[in-house]
């Protein structure tokens, strides 16, 4: 993300709105005043609108960790494998549920599944479970990950 070439388009439309008013010194001197004081708020509104994307986006894959991170004073995005790994206790596999779904998913499930040396049964239920825990522990107003400065 560029924070830098997002202020510089702000400052631009204030000036352009600057020159609007005319030729008038006293105007210009405090738009310039104002464009210089909004710029650590527009760097902070930066930042917060990362957290927020890197928060949505990992309320959106469940076995991954999206950070934020720092570079030369730019946020970036990074995805990471999660530390959380999902178990689930096979002892109380009672409960059935009917799923209908394209072929072809069932097939790149089948193929996951076999991947990961698991069954398709084990694929989906450890599926269901971490995208279920990562909806009840995600939040959209908070931010989850790691800041490197």
């Amino acid at each position: 993300m560029d924070i830098d070439s997002v202020i510089d388009q702000v400052n631009a439309l204030v000036y352009g709105q600057l020159r609007m008013a005319g030729e008038d010194p006293a105007v210009e001197a405090a738009g310039e005043a104002i464009v210089r004081a909004m710029e650590p708020a527009l760097r902070q509104a930066g930042m917060i609108l990362a957290e927020q994307a890197a928060a949505e986006v990992g309320a959106q894959i469940a076995d991954r960790r999206v950070e934020v991170v720092l570079n030369q004073g730019q946020p970036s995005l990074i995805v990471r494998d999660s530390d959380q790994t999902v178990t689930v206790s096979t002892d109380e596999l009672d409960a059935r549920i009917t799923v209908r779904l394209p072929e072809t998913l069932k097939e790149d499930i089948e193929t996951a599944a076999q991947d990961l040396g698991d069954s398709v049964n084990t694929f989906v239920v450890r599926a269901l479970a971490s995208t279920t825990r990562a909806g009840h522990n995600s939040s959209r107003a908070t931010f989850k990950g790691t800041i490197d400065t």
